[in-house]
């Protein structure tokens, strides 16, 4: 082993286990690169990301109006419901978020104050205090076109029921979940036939130093090794090809999976070897998949 892969092995146990460390001590409270105290950075983060999300709905669909009117849902929302927001002032009919941790119930005000003032150049003032009311209705327990659920099992369809779905975004949750073909399953549940996802996956180490010195740090590790530092919601490896097999699998078509951004030659191979075949396209730290749920006539065709 060089030098620096041995250096970077042993630096990742050590993020690894502070990782773990950090997670029995705090739980799950920063789902950002920031904290939610960082006003700006996370309004400038939810407007970027529905615009990212968006451009991808509309080269996928090839539609400019496919949002609208539609049943959306959110996985893993993370520490406010700052997108949720953008998406009804888009044109979405309802926003529903499921998580296992519940922090957008504490999202301070001052949040929402700097979404609204930054989203008022594009949006009227009677737009906005119709979504600003939706969210005094979802803070007081009242029916809303905001709806937030929180379950530690993940159950989509006991939150929102079979069939009700339209269309699922999500940005950087899936390589959280611990079972994803169950996660795909309840999707599939939920999501009405026709029904789009556009989820943004991160596929890379998630710790701030070792991430930007070696990406595939994570993949460095036989699997013992790695589940001895096991949490919920570490990275759980899951490479492209498995992602595609699993969708596939409960009903999926037209799979489009794009990568975002890709590792150097020396970060594609420096990794254990189960993860060393071409299958696993070790170059891609980042896809954004795209699929539609079949409809049931294409599946009594097959």
């Amino acid at each position: 082993m060089a030098l620096q892969d041995l250096v970077y092995y042993t630096a990742g146990i050590g993020f690894l286990a502070l990782a773990k460390i950090k997670h029995t001590l705090r739980g799950y409270s920063t789902p950002k690169p920031f904290d939610i105290s960082e006003t700006d950075q996370c309004v400038a983060y939810d407007v970027k990301v529905v615009e990212h999300w968006l451009s991808q709905l509309r080269q996928y669909t090839r539609s400019d109006s496919f949002l609208s009117g539609k049943n959306v849902l959110e996985l893993g929302p993370g520490a406010d419901l700052g997108i949720g927001s953008i998406l009804l002032l888009k044109g979405a009919a309802a926003y529903n978020a499921c998580d296992v941790n519940d922090l957008a119930t504490r999202t301070p005000d001052e949040f929402y104050h700097a979404l609204f003032k930054a989203l008022s150049d594009t949006h009227s003032r009677a737009e906005i205090d119709a979504v600003k009311e939706q969210l005094v209705r979802l803070k007081g327990g009242q029916r809303s076109q905001l709806n937030y659920v929180v379950r530690d099992d993940f159950d989509l369809a006991a939150a929102f029921g079979r069939n009700t779905i339209e269309l699922v975004f999500s940005q950087a949750a899936f390589e959280h979940f611990d079972d994803v073909n169950a996660t795909v399953g309840q999707l599939s549940a939920v999501c009405k036939p026709g029904a789009v996802i556009v989820a943004e996956i991160d596929l890379q180490t998630h710790s701030r130093w070792i991430r930007q010195k070696d990406p595939n740090n994570i993949y460095r590790y036989p699997q013992g090794l790695y589940n001895a530092f096991w949490f919920r919601g570490i990275p759980n490896r899951i490479r492209p090809y498995q992602y595609r097999e699993m969708f596939e699998r409960h009903g999926w078509r037209d799979m489009v999976i794009v990568p975002l951004s890709r590792a150097d030659k020396h970060g594609a191979v420096a990794v254990h070897e189960r993860f060393r075949s071409e299958i696993n396209q070790m170059d891609c730290l980042s896809i954004m998949l795209c699929a539609t749920k079949k409809a049931a006539a294409d599946r009594a065709r097959q």
